[in-house]
C-alpha cells in the first residue's frame, strides 16, 4: 500500500510544463495516477472527502494548463444531488422477552425495510411463498396474521430448489415481504435455517421502502424458540443524501462546435458497494485503472490541445464525471443540465479504464454512432505504434458515453480490457501500462485533428443488444436504458433501443414505468422482478407516466 506523503501536496500547485516534446518516462501520467489513486483519496467515493480532494487536484491541473472553468457560476464544479442509499438512524432494536438483540450483529435491516416501531407475536409462515402456478401457498393454513411479526425462511422449498423451477422467481425477499405486508403483518423477520443463502443488505440501492419493518436475524434457532411470544422491533433507516461534483474545463476557440473529452474520476471508496473483494473487512479501493487512468490521459490531452495552434477548429470541454459507479449519475446530470448549448456538442470521447493495454489492443465502443468513425479510426492511427482496435458499434454501455449517445450525440468509448483487479483493492498504480496510456492519448489527439475538416459529424442510432444492469438473467428484455439517478416512484426510462420491444410498443425516453402486467413498479427493482416473470412470445400491458398522464401500452416479447 502507498501513503499520500505531504510532498505530494505540491503536485496540486506545480505548474505543467509547456507541451514541447513527448515525456520519455511518462512522469506526468504517473504523477496524475499516483495522486488520484493514493490512499489519501480514500477511493474517491461520490460525495465523500476523497471525491472533493480528487476534484481539487483535477482543477489544479486545469488551472496550470490555462484551461478555463465551465461549471456552475464560473467555477470548475457542477454540483448535483446524490441519493446514495440509506443509513442506520438511532432507533433500531429487536427485543424478545428478556433478550435484547444488537443491530448489525444479531440482526440487520434489509434495504427495502420500512421505518417504525412495532410490537406483535412471532408467527412462522415457512418460506412465505405464494405461487399459484406451482400450487404452492405457505399462507393457506394461516389465519389472523394482522398485527403479527412474521418469521420467514430465506430459502425455497427443497423439492423445487433448482434454477429451472418457476418457484425461484417467487423467492425474492422483497416479494416475500410484500406478500406479508398485504396479509397485514406488522413486520417481517427473515431467518436462515440452513437451506438458503443469507442476505447481505445493500444500502446503496435507491429502492422504494415498504411500509413495515423488515429485518434478517442471524441466529434462526434464537428466533424460533420464541415463536408465539411477543417481540418489539424497531427500524430507522435514513436517506444518505450527498452532493456529487463534475469537474468541467473549457477551451474556447470561438468555434461553432465543441468536442467533449471525459471520464469518471469517482470510485468505490472502501468497497461498501460494487466491490468484488472477497475480504471481510472494508479496504480502500484506489481505482488506478478505474478510472484514474482515463483522467490522467484527459488532463494530458487537455494540455496538448490548449497549446496547439493547429487544433482550433473546435472548442474543447473536459469533464471529470462523478457518480459513475452509482449509475452514470454525473454524466446523466450534465446532459440534462449542460453548461453549453447541447446542440453545439459535436461528439464525445469517453475514457474508462485505459491503463491495462495488452498486446497493443484497445477496445473502442460506439463506432456505429457516426458513419465518419470508420475512416477516422483508420486514418488517425499513427503508423509507428499502431494499436489493434477492437470495435463495437453500440452506443450503449455501462459507462458515461451512454448518457451522450442517448441525446443523439456521436460517441466513442475507449477501454483497455478487464482484469482480475477490477473493483478490488488491487487496482493500484504500479499495475498500469503507462506506455499504453500514452498510446491512447496520442490516438485520441490524432482522431481529433483528423476530424477537424469534417465539421459536425452525422449521428446514427445503433442496435443495442441489452438493457444495462440487472440482478438476474432474464428470458426477455424490454430494450430500455433505466435512469439510475431517478429516485421517484416508478422506473424512469433514459433511452429506448431502436427496433427492440419497447420501441415497437411505443415507449419513449422520459416515460416512467409504473406497472407491468399485474406488478406495480415502484422502483427499478420492481421493474426487474416484473420482467423476470415473462417468456419470449408472451404479451402484457405496460402503464407509464408521460407528461403527467398515465398511458397504457401493449408489449409483445
Amino acid at each position: 500500500m502507498r501513503f499520500f506523503s505531504l510532498f505530494i501536496l505540491a503536485l496540486f500547485i506545480t505548474p505543467h510544463k509547456a507541451y514541447t516534446q513527448i515525456d520519455p518516462d511518462f512522469s506526468d501520467l504517473k504523477k496524475h495516477v499516483n495522486t488520484l489513486a493514493s490512499d489519501e483519496m480514500e477511493g474517491r467515493e461520490t460525495g465523500k472527502k476523497g471525491e472533493m480532494m480528487a476534484a481539487k487536484y483535477i482543477i489544479s491541473q486545469f488551472e496550470a494548463a490555462g484551461i478555463a472553468p465551465k461549471g456552475d457560476d464560473n467555477t470548475y464544479l457542477q454540483t448535483f444531488d446524490v441519493l446514495a442509499g440509506r443509513l442506520y438512524g438511532k432507533n433500531n432494536k429487536l427485543n424478545i422477552k428478556n433478550e435484547k438483540l444488537t443491530v448489525e450483529k444479531d440482526f440487520y435491516a434489509l434495504e427495502f425495510s420500512g421505518n417504525g416501531t412495532v410490537k406483535g407475536k412471532l408467527e412462522e409462515v415457512g418460506y412465505g411463498i405464494v405461487a399459484p402456478e406451482e400450487d404452492v401457498n405457505d399462507y393457506a393454513k394461516k389465519k389472523k396474521l394482522a398485527g403479527k411479526i412474521l418469521v420467514i425462511e430465506v430459502a425455497t422449498p427443497l423439492k423445487d430448489n433448482n434454477p429451472h423451477s418457476m418457484v425461484t422467481q417467487f423467492t425474492d425477499l422483497k416479494y416475500k415481504a410484500e406478500i406479508a405486508e398485504k396479509k397485514g403483518a406488522a413486520a417481517v423477520i427473515f431467518i436462515n435455517s440452513g437451506e438458503g443463502e443469507s442476505p447481505i443488505p445493500d444500502y446503496t440501492k435507491r429502492v422504494t421502502p415498504l411500509s413495515i419493518p423488515v429485518v434478517y436475524a442471524v441466529d434462526s434457532k434464537r428466533i424460533k424458540k420464541y415463536l408465539c411470544k411477543e417481540a418489539e422491533l424497531a427500524v430507522e433507516l435514513i436517506k444518505d443524501e450527498r452532493k456529487g461534483h463534475n469537474v468541467i474545463g473549457w477551451i474556447d476557440n470561438d468555434a461553432d462546435e465543441t468536442v467533449i473529452v471525459g471520464g469518471h474520476y469517482d470510485h468505490l471508496g472502501y468497497g461498501t458497494f460494487g466491490s468484488l473483494h472477497t475480504g471481510k473487512e472494508p479496504e480502500i479501493h484506489n481505482g488506478a485503472d478505474d478510472n484514474a487512468s482515463g483522467i490522467a490521459v484527459m488532463i494530458e490531452l487537455a494540455e496538448r490541445l490548449k497549446s496547439n495552434e493547429n487544433a482550433k477548429a473546435f472548442n474543447y470541454m473536459f469533464i471529470g464525471f462523478s457518480g459513475e459507479e452509482m449509475g452514470l449519475l454525473g454524466s446523466n446530470y450534465f446532459v440534462n443540465n449542460p453548461t453549453i448549448p447541447i446542440k453545439t456538442i459535436n461528439y464525445m470521447f469517453n475514457m474508462d479504464m485505459v491503463g491495462r493495454i495488452k498486446n497493443r489492443t484497445l477496445t473502442v465502443h460506439g463506432t456505429g454512432t457516426s458513419p465518419s468513425w470508420g475512416n477516422l479510426l483508420v486514418e488517425a492511427m499513427p503508423k509507428a505504434w499502431a494499436l489493434n482496435v477492437e470495435s463495437h458499434q453500440s452506443g450503449i454501455g455501462p459507462t458515461d458515453h451512454t448518457s451522450f449517445y442517448l441525446k443523439d450525440i456521436p460517441v466513442l468509448g475507449f477501454f483497455s480490457g478487464t482484469h482480475s483487479d477490477y473493483h478490488t483493492p488491487g487496482d493500484d498504480p504500479e499495475t498500469l501500462n503507462y506506455y499504453g496510456m500514452h498510446q491512447v492519448q496520442e490516438f485520441l489527439y490524432s482522431l481529433i485533428l483528423a476530424s477537424q475538416p469534417l465539421g459536425k459529424l452525422e449521428f446514427t442510432k445503433t442496435k443495442d443488444s441489452q438493457d444495462k444492469g440487472g440482478r438476474k438473467k432474464f428470458n426477455v428484455t424490454l430494450g430500455v436504458m433505466p435512469n439510475y439517478g431517478y429516485s421517484g416512484k416508478g422506473m424512469k426510462i433514459d433511452g429506448v433501443s431502436e427496433g427492440k420491444t419497447a420501441d415497437k410498443a411505443g415507449l419513449k425516453a422520459d416515460d416512467i414505468i409504473i406497472k407491468m402486467g399485474d406488478t406495480k413498479v415502484k422502483d427499478i427493482y420492481d421493474y426487474m422482478d416484473a420482467l423476470g416473470k415473462f417468456k419470449p412470445g408472451e404479451k402484457t400491458s405496460v402503464v407509464v407516466e408521460r407528461n403527467g398522464e398515465e398511458v397504457e401500452l401493449d408489449v409483445a416479447f
